[in-house]
């Protein structure tokens, strides 16, 4: 476990260093200057104050959360944690990093006051979200029991462990979407200067997950836990959607939606074609060896994946077209 910490603490140092050379490019030098009078720091700890309240009551919740799980059985809070591990590699990859991507360009449109483009530019993000995320969790809940044997399965993880953690996994993956869409509603809340909005909101919604763990874990243990944080994500998702359209009355999804039909349609020929595979590679395979667990996992992770990036693309959704079309100006510049 020490390794772990040493892992977080150079990589850390590393990630600050890496940056360096690039602000020194820019201009940018390190001095000594006296933080609390700047102006610029009174308006972040003015903004970190909301904030800091959704966090303690984040923490305030898993806290409870936890032990109401402990009562049940030690090992709930373990699947449950595994699996929210394997749920924020998408989250974080594509949710979190496309949301931060947004925030300067949100924050500088609204400045400007381009909110007709600070509108547009906020749905495509959403669109792209949607677009990598929903074959993530549809992908992902197929295979979710062989992609927790390959990575934690052995030794004191056994398989009634892996059965488990599958479990809380499938519970959880229906929200991904949304917990990824909190994000950057979020942000764009943050751009327009406003962070009591989404504070407000997840208190909210942190004290329903509460409630509802309450009374899921004694039914479905991890799964519980699972199905809380699933249902009270979308409830946080569909009250920042309901609170920016009472920000921008001409906020409308009506785009979206035509092509979360074509998504769903390709995800659902992606997840049948994901689960046959599957289904052949283990019955000819087994999952005995890394070697075998990882074919298992990837190729039919790699075929779902082509099949929904093919007819996303035959179905004409933008995201499909427009990843296409940089790809092809990326190549055309290096050739």
């Amino acid at each position: 476990v020490y390794a772990l910490a040493y892992g977080i603490l150079v990589a850390g140092l590393f990630q600050m260093l890496f940056q360096l050379p690039v602000l020194a490019k820019q201009g940018f030098r390190l001095r000594f200057v006296l933080p609390w009078k700047h102006p610029s720091v009174q308006e972040i700890i003015h903004r970190m104050i909301p904030g800091i309240i959704g966090v303690a009551a984040f923490q305030i919740n898993v806290l409870l959360t936890n032990w109401i799980a402990y009562s049940q059985a030690s090992h709930v809070v373990a699947s449950f944690d595994y699996a929210v591990r394997l749920m924020e590699l998408p989250q974080g990859v594509i949710g979190v990093s496309l949301a931060t991507i947004l925030l300067p360009t949100l924050s500088g449109l609204a400045a400007k006051k381009k909110f007709p483009e600070f509108r547009s530019t906020l749905k495509e993000g959403m669109g792209y979200v949607v677009y990598a995320n929903l074959p993530a969790s549809v992908l992902m809940f197929v295979l979710a029991e062989p992609i927790v044997r390959l990575l934690f399965e052995g030794s004191a993880f056994d398989a009634p462990a892996t059965f488990r953690c599958q479990y809380a996994l499938k519970c959880l993956l229906p929200g991904l979407v949304a917990f990824s869409l909190v994000n950057v509603c979020s942000r764009a809340f943050f751009a327009l200067g406003d962070v009591k909005t989404p504070m407000r909101i997840s208190v909210f919604c942190l004290g329903t997950n509460l409630v509802l763990a309450f009374q899921l874990i004694p039914l479905f243990e991890q799964g519980g836990m699972g199905m809380a944080n699933t249902a009270s994500s979308f409830l946080n998702l569909s009250l920042l959607i309901y609170a920016l359209r009472k920000k921008f009355s001409q906020l409308t999804f009506t785009d979206m939606y035509r092509s979360l039909n074509s998504m769903v349609a390709a995800c659902v020929l992606a997840g049948l074609v994901t689960w046959g595979c599957n289904a052949l590679l283990d019955g000819w395979l087994g999952h005995n060896g890394v070697i075998n667990r990882l074919l298992v996992v990837f190729v039919p992770l790699t075929l779902g994946g082509g099949v929904y990036a093919v007819t996303t693309y035959w179905l004409k959704v933008k995201a499909a077209q427009d990843i296409v079309a940089l790809l092809k100006s990326r190549l055309d510049k290096s050739a």
